[in-house]
């Protein structure tokens, strides 16, 4: 049998759960020192200690809540349940907040932060945790916020060579948050058709069924046209649960 190197044996032995709880706690600790600037005292602080202090009130994504205690209950995550649905929100909550605190660290006086190393350990774990799930973060930057979505090869791919708006349906439609809202992903797959009429139009050789199936899906599942209301409506897409339905856009997107 041949000998494991010590990083290989190192990376067979990541376990989930105790790096989930690793996380939790270096995010409750104190990693983020102020540096008064009168009297050059030194304050130790958590990232939602900075948040709720500075940068709340500002923040796009705070909705209602008066503090990230609020938002953090309001998520519904427990730092001990290590199922997958409870570690991304977790996780998302967290990649959210160090996105806002770095967002407006650098618009602020650097000087008056500095970071224990820990800090930045926190950042790699994070991250190396995403990966581990086969998630991936996707930023709204206009909206001030971090989504997790899971990786999907192809989709990236396509994304990299589409227009901005186009790249943000791809990428979207793979969230958690749109799973079950029928007119969120028709909406998406909408934005998507417009990019790619022109495609579909015109399909490549020995790919014509293909695109004829495709063009068929967005004119008769309730997506370019309204299938639903129309007088005198025999379209098939009317005796189709929404459970169904949601099934067929799935598969029009993949």
């Amino acid at each position: 049998m041949a000998r494991q190197d010590i990083f290989t044996i190192i990376k067979s032995k990541y376990n989930i759960e105790k790096e989930f709880n690793k996380i939790n706690t270096l995010f409750c600790t104190a990693l983020v020192v102020y540096r008064n600037a009168l009297d050059f005292k030194q304050i130790p602080f958590t990232i939602e200690d900075v948040i709720n202090e500075n940068y709340l009130l500002y923040w796009k994504q705070r909705g209602s809540n008066l503090s990230c205690q609020e938002m953090r209950e309001n998520i519904g995550f427990d730092t001990k349940d290590y199922s997958k649905d409870n570690i991304l929100k977790a996780l998302e909550y967290y990649s959210n907040l160090i996105y806002y605190f770095e967002l407006k660290y650098k618009n602020v006086n650097q000087i008056l932060y500095q970071f224990y190393k820990e800090y930045y350990m926190l950042l790699q774990n994070i991250d190396i945790l995403i990966e581990h799930l086969n998630y991936e973060k996707f930023i709204i930057a206009e909206e001030e916020k971090v989504l997790l979505i899971p990786k999907n090869p192809a989709a990236t791919a396509v994304a990299e060579i589409s227009s901005e708006e186009t790249a943000f349906a791809i990428l979207k439609y793979n969230h958690a948050s749109i799973k079950g809202n029928l007119k969120e992903k028709r909406n998406l797959l909408n934005t998507i058709y417009l990019e790619y009429e022109t495609i579909l139009e015109n399909p490549i050789e020995n790919y014509k069924d293909f695109y004829n199936k495709a063009t068929g899906l967005y004119n008769n599942l309730h997506i370019r046209h309204d299938n639903k209301t129309k007088k005198n409506n025999k379209n098939l897409v009317l005796n189709i649960d929404d459970e169904t339905l949601e099934k067929w856009y799935d598969e029009l997107y993949q």
